[in-house]
């Protein structure tokens, strides 16, 4: 298909509450077709977190509400409209509860890590599974070293440069014409996997990603978490 529009990658967020890389990528391998599009990005992301974030419902209802559309989104979203479930998402969460983490490492203290989190609630900030799951956060940045936060922190214009590069280096290993898209796709979802917090994997159990944390986490909780920033600093680098 010809470049995904920008009016579709947003009508599809507004539909799935997903992140704009995530659409941009699902309207891609869909060839534009929305519903397609949807259920690409429902294989692979928490449709009950994103759902509990776009409406304000509580976990459970919002699993109640998929089991009951049949895991349709939008109708769940109509459902809990419809039953009144939807509650308000605060704006104290935008005006900054949550907590930032710093990790120092070591006894010669080289190397620190800080991780900024945010929630909704003043309540979930003085949890103490919110902290220590802020704190695994800070211990991946320290050991994995990421440059983003996840995939949709990288500028269009930085991913086109990451892609030339990809591309260029697979051209001068002399692979097919017609395995060059492939093998860029592949060595680009490499380079998220090693370079983006969420998308890495968990160095204490490589089953897990960062983002299947965020996501149990936030299931846990029973609000929407935001990892903000992140900060990696190493002594003389």
């Amino acid at each position: 298909m010809g470049k995904v529009q920008v009016e579709d990658i947003k009508k599809l967020r507004a539909k799935t509450s997903a992140g704009m890389a995530l659409c941009k990528e699902a309207l891609e391998k869909s060839d534009g077709d929305m519903q397609k599009a949807i259920e690409y990005i429902n294989e692979r992301s928490d449709v009950i977190a994103r759902l509990h974030n776009l409406t304000g419902a509580k976990i459970g209802l919002c699993k109640l509400a998929l089991e009951e559309t049949e895991k349709d989104f939008e109708k769940a979203v109509e459902l809990i409209k419809e039953r009144g479930w939807n509650e308000p998402i605060e704006p104290e969460c935008e005006k900054g509860n949550g907590i930032i983490d710093a990790y120092l490492h070591g006894t010669d203290q080289r190397l620190a890590s800080l991780v900024e989190v945010k929630c909704k609630t003043d309540f979930v900030a003085k949890n103490e599974e919110f902290k220590e799951f802020v704190h695994e956060l800070s211990l991946q940045v320290a050991a994995m070293k990421p440059k983003y936060v996840s995939k949709d922190d990288i500028s269009e214009e930085e991913l086109v440069q990451i892609k030339e590069t990809f591309l260029k280096e697979t051209q001068a290993e002399g692979k097919p014409e017609d395995m060059i898209s492939k093998i860029v796709e592949g060595k680009l979802n490499k380079y998220y996997q090693e370079n983006c917090l969420l998308e890495q994997k968990w160095f204490k159990d490589e089953s897990k990603t960062m983002r299947n944390l965020l996501d149990e986490a936030t299931t846990k909780l029973g609000e929407p978490l935001e990892v903000r920033r992140i900060l990696y600093w190493e002594f003389g680098k």
